[in-house]
């Protein structure tokens, strides 16, 4: 059954980046420990959901001028009608509606990449099945929660924790 699964980094305290939507501070972590980790996750996967600042973050900070997902599909949730140089699908929607299109799409699961906003619609909508956290030992004081607005319990099991080099892994589904 495909999944749909959350894989992210937070820092310690729980921001996924700082209040400007910068992610500097993860390129500090870029240890073969955690490539591999992610390198086993990608091959989970053929199918990526992420919003704009997300996709943004990706083609100006993380991968400038080179596209780092060609053979997966990706869907960026925008309203923004923007120039396609990486045969992305720009989509918006129902979230539950976006997600079941990427279910009919995708062979294998789908991530969940971010940004917290999307996180946020689905978590409200009960559509994550698996959370993947690494937690950054790093403190930003500030930023963008991973978590926010969710405004409800959610009992989680964990079944996973791996100990990267300076990093933790940890791992959910839903209880």
């Amino acid at each position: 059954m495909k999944e749909l699964v959350l894989y992210i980094a937070q820092s310690l305290d729980g921001y996924i980046a700082k209040k400007d939507e910068s992610i500097d501070w993860l390129l500090e972590y870029n240890d073969p420990s955690v490539t591999e980790r992610y390198e086993k996750f990608l091959e989970s996967v053929d199918t990526i959901v992420m919003g704009y600042s997300t996709y943004r973050q990706v083609i100006k900070e993380l991968s400038v001028d080179n596209w780092p997902y060609t053979d997966l599909n990706v869907f960026v949730l925008t309203h923004r009608f923007l120039e396609n140089p990486y045969g992305v699908t720009f989509i918006h929607g129902d979230i539950k509606d976006i997600i079941d299109q990427s279910k009919n799409v995708a062979k294998k699961n789908i991530w969940l990449v971010g940004g917290s906003s999307i996180i946020e619609q689905c978590m409200k909508s009960n559509l994550i099945d698996r959370y993947i956290i690494t937690i950054i030992p790093t403190l930003l004081g500030d930023g963008i929660q991973l978590f926010k607005n969710i405004n409800q319990t959610k009992k989680l099991n964990q079944i996973g924790t791996y100990t990267l080099k300076d990093c933790i892994e940890v791992e959910f589904i839903n209880a």
